[in-house]
């Protein structure tokens, strides 16, 4: 009972932050979305297959799997697309998120490069959608795109070409967003490759969209970190972040990687988590189930 009380005051305080109502005023673009905790979780492999089928497709030499839950049915018209980290994690998580509807997921390397440069085919991605619903011989008539790590160079390659950009419903960039400097010298992120993020990002302020971003604090040398890029994208918004009180509620109270900051503008939800490790950057995907929900039960 005592731990209940003490978890309905911190989601409380939580949503107090988000609404402003802590000695500042209220944005009406604000939202009452709450950001999951990410403590360290341990992962591996199912020792049991999950339930649903397995494809693999490929369109040239770009290879992915698709996953269809046993539980689903045509009429959900739903399709996730995510790129980076290991296919059977990827689908875990589809799996704990509860969804049912199916889910492409490319791994195709450790760089940024390796993702960027097939999408550079401005077509790839439509062909790649009419191979999955060949497969399934349904219409994805709601598409979302996560992403982690590296594969946020597929990502922002897709968001070049409207057409995309219209059929894409929710995205979610799991500590993915890294930019090159500015050519001027000083360490700012490359204003033109924030900037492709910007469409829908305001999109979302508006609630066309949904888009979440979560990033950490690891640093970076030779190019700009994840939590740069979001403060940049942010700046060239016009939308201001609010620190988080440590142990202001559950998200701010994990003793490794707290929630630290957080905007939120309509569906548009930034959210910055502590920690400057490798595990400060594994724990974004590990929580990618968590995500989805959290903006699932908005």
């Amino acid at each position: 009972m005592a731990f209940q009380k003490e978890l309905a005051r911190q989601t409380l305080v939580c949503l107090a932050l988000a609404f402003g109502r802590l000695g500042e005023d209220a944005s009406p673009y604000l939202t009452s979305v709450e950001p999951p905790p990410m403590p360290q979780r341990a992962i591996a492999p199912d020792k049991v297959a999950p339930a649903g089928r397995k494809i693999l497709l490929n369109d040239g030499e770009v290879k992915f799997t698709l996953f269809v839950p046993e539980t689903w049915k045509a009429s959900n018209a739903t399709l996730t697309v995510h790129f980076h980290t290991a296919e059977w994690f990827v689908i875990q998580e589809h799996i704990r998120r509860g969804a049912t509807h199916p889910l492409a997921t490319f791994y195709l390397g450790e760089s940024s490069t390796v993702y960027k440069r097939p999408f550079e085919d401005a077509d790839r991605f439509g062909r790649m959608i009419d191979l999955v619903e060949r497969e399934l011989s349904f219409k994805a008539r709601v598409i979302e795109v996560s992403s982690f790590s590296a594969g946020y160079g597929a990502v922002r390659e897709i968001l070049k070409q409207p057409k995309y950009f219209e059929r894409i419903g929710t995205m979610i960039l799991a500590d993915s967003m890294y930019a090159a400097f500015e050519t001027t010298g000083a360490r700012q992120p490359s204003r033109e490759q924030v900037q492709v993020w910007a469409p829908f990002a305001r999109a979302a302020m508006k609630g066309e969209k949904t888009f979440v971003i979560t990033y950490s604090m690891v640093p970076t040398e030779n190019y700009a970190s994840s939590s740069e890029c979001a403060r940049a994208l942010l700046a060239e918004l016009g939308v201001s972040q609010r620190d988080v009180p440590a142990n202001s509620c559950a998200a701010a109270s994990d003793k490794d990687f707290p929630l630290l900051s957080r905007a939120d503008a309509g569906n548009l939800h930034v959210w910055g988590y502590g920690g400057t490790n490798a595990q400060a950057h594994m724990t974004h995907p590990r929580h990618i189930a968590e995500v989805w929900r959290a903006i699932a039960l908005h």
